[in-house]
């Protein structure tokens, strides 16, 4: 199965791979980030960036075929 982007691709393809932060504010403003890869968080079923705490919005029907295709 062809997933919708290329991350979510990615992310069922190599269980090691993580998506970049997704926070649009500029790193020189309040809240902003300069992007760095993310963290699994399994209980939330979703990723974080380890910098400025962006959650992933990722839709369950995708988070449970990933979770399933990793057995995680």
């Amino acid at each position: 199965m062809q997933e919708e982007s290329q991350v979510r691709q990615n992310l069922m393809d190599d269980i090691t791979y993580r998506g970049y932060c997704g926070n649009d504010l500029p790193r020189n403003k309040y809240g902003g980030c300069d992007n760095p890869r993310t963290i699994w968080l399994p209980e939330q079923g979703q990723f974080k960036c380890p910098k400025c705490s962006w959650i992933s919005q990722f839709p369950e029907d995708f988070i449970t075929r990933y979770r399933a295709k990793h057995n995680i």
